[in-house]
């Protein structure tokens, strides 16, 4: 009986538990289950102890590492690939469909415009944001961006409905095509 070998050999190494003989209260049955739980392994595992604080700056010391490696003359094309550190090269957008595309809402500091690059930031310089007010001057002006997301402030005093598009800019000139138009009721 493995309960009577450990507790009753005190020559022989510690169980399971680390326990030479059961606790005080286990007699019989109670006494080999106890052992028999602990020799195979069912006591909970300690946690692991909580990591260390890591430096700020990992991801610029992984780039730069991975910069290192590419300007090495030992890196071969294979190596690079071997190691995912090369990707393909992104084809310029066909500027004779694109569009920008956002979304707008109301906040409390006014109206919202959620736009993006649309992933060709690399290919595009600045959108130009549009509003038509609903009071006779038609589309008009809003914002030359270079940064997504757009706040106006709205300054209708009745209800009104306004309309805004947009385009991309490269340099100083409008490329791809007008936005759909987006309209919010404002005001009131």
């Amino acid at each position: 009986m493995l309960a009577s070998i450990c507790s009753s050999n005190p020559g022989s190494p510690p169980c399971a538990h680390g326990r030479w003989r059961a606790a005080p209260g286990h007699r019989g049955p109670e006494r080999r289950r106890h052992h028999a739980a602990g020799a195979a392994g069912l006591h909970p595992a300690a946690l692991p102890t909580r990591p260390g604080p890591v430096n700020t700056g990992a991801l610029n010391r992984i780039f730069a590492l991975i910069q290192l490696i590419k300007d090495s003359k030992l890196c071969t094309d294979a190596i690079a690939a071997d190691l995912r550190i090369t990707g393909g090269a992104q084809a310029a957008p066909d500027f004779n469909t694109l569009a920008p595309e956002f979304t707008v809402h109301l906040t409390a500091a006014g109206v919202f415009l959620d736009w993006s690059w649309g992933g060709y930031a690399a290919f595009l310089d600045m959108i130009e944001l549009q509003v038509d007010r609903n009071d006779g001057k038609g589309w008009v002006p809003l914002a030359f961006d270079t940064r997504p997301a757009t706040r106006t402030l709205s300054a209708a005093r009745d209800a009104v409905k306004w309309k805004y598009r947009a385009i991309f800019h490269l340099g100083d000139e409008r490329v791809g095509l007008w936005s759909n138009e987006a309209s919010i009721l404002v005001g009131g």
